[in-house]
């Protein structure tokens, strides 16, 4: 395995750490506003099922983990992204509450590669933990789903504009010979 320093992602939220803890830590997951499907087991030990639709073009993307650590409104563990040889990413979400009444969401993620050419795992997981924070700040603190059902309705229309502007292209490339 190379050795790796762990990718840390801190995000200020404008919400008690109650609210803030609810959103992530609960037996539907990340649903409505981030997965299609999750489910958790609350306690040391138990089994997460994350699934993802919306946010993959409308491929169901699966995957595994369980909780290794938990106090309520403080920390939560999980090892996840489960790999031919075991999990590959052990995550620490680290909840603190401030004056303001808001909170602290720091996401620790220890990601396990073995070579340089597993650097797209790394990768990934980066671009995702970016991705949920982002969606998590807006579902709490605005109410607002950043993915929506119509997602695949809109991505519909953005392939055909595209294909009418490939095939216009090729048309006027083609006649203008």
């Amino acid at each position: 395995m190379l050795e790796i320093k762990p990718m840390i992602f801190t995000e200020y939220i404008h919400a008690p750490v109650e609210k803030v803890w609810n959103t992530f830590i609960n037996e539907n997951g990340w649903d409505p506003w981030f997965t299609d499907g999750m489910k958790m087991e609350l306690k040391e030990g138990g089994k997460i099922f994350f699934r993802w639709e919306r946010l993959t073009n409308g491929e169901v993307v699966t995957d595994n983990g369980y909780t290794v650590y938990l106090v309520p409104y403080k920390h939560w563990e999980f090892w996840w992204y489960e790999y031919e040889d075991g999990f590959r990413s052990r995550v620490l979400f680290k909840f603190q509450k401030d004056m303001d009444e808001g909170t602290w969401l720091t996401i620790i993620d220890h990601t396990l590669v073995k070579d340089l050419g597993e650097l797209k795992i790394r990768y990934g997981c980066a671009y995702g933990w970016g991705q949920m924070i982002a969606y998590a700040k807006a579902y709490i603190e605005k109410g607002i789903i950043l993915i929506w059902k119509w997602l695949k309705i809109w991505q519909f229309i953005c392939l055909y504009i595209v294909d009418w502007k490939v095939k216009y292209t090729i048309f006027c490339f083609s006649y203008q010979r």
